[in-house]
């Protein structure tokens, strides 16, 4: 909310990310979004078109996630590099379950019952993973390491509590990065 008590387009999308991380795009709906807020709708027509523009947002932020990754590769310290970006990603596991993040759950949850959604999301999902095996350096790694993620956030959606166990998977991931146990042949 601004100082005046009006509503700001971040708590829109606060809202919106939300009602999609716990019903899907379904639920995103401008009455839902407002009743929650406890404001007019009219109040959501200051910020967004329509309720099409309000997903596109939320899609497109999510798109624009891939920075994290990209801003990383510039670094000179590889494993400096990594620790960051496994820092960051449980930062923003947690902050996704509060709405101030966007959730890779819920947008993957979504493309699972929108062929255009389900596009764009692999389209961007590809391009997460190529940076992934760019900071890992190593393709074998990078599809680990993502496959793993994926069965964290499918984990994290059935049990909520599971998302504190992020910690352990990104000290895991790390450690073995540090020092990989690999048979030479």
């Amino acid at each position: 909310m601004d100082k005046r008590g009006r509503l700001e387009k971040k708590d829109w999308m606060r809202a919106a990310r939300l009602a999609l991380l716990m019903g899907g795009a379904s639920a995103v709906r401008v009455e839902t979004l407002a009743r929650e807020l406890h404001v007019s709708k009219g109040s959501f027509y200051w910020h967004f078109k329509n309720r099409e523009a309000l997903l596109e947002a939320l899609l497109r932020e999510w798109e624009e996630e891939k920075s994290l990754l990209s801003d990383l590769l510039g670094e000179r310290d590889r494993h400096e590099a990594l620790a960051k970006f496994f820092k960051e990603l449980e930062r923003r596991v947690v902050i996704s379950e509060r709405g101030e993040w966007p959730s890779d759950a819920a947008i993957f949850g979504w493309a699972a019952v929108s062929p255009k959604v389900a596009r764009r999301a692999n389209k961007e999902e590809e391009t997460r993973i190529r940076l992934i095996k760019k900071l890992l350096g190593d393709d074998d790694l990078g599809d680990f390491f993502y496959m793993a993620y994926l069965g964290f956030l499918l984990r994290r959606r059935r049990v909520p509590e599971a998302a504190k166990k992020f910690p352990i998977l990104a000290k895991m991931m790390q450690s073995f990065l540090e020092n990989p146990r690999r048979d030479s042949k």
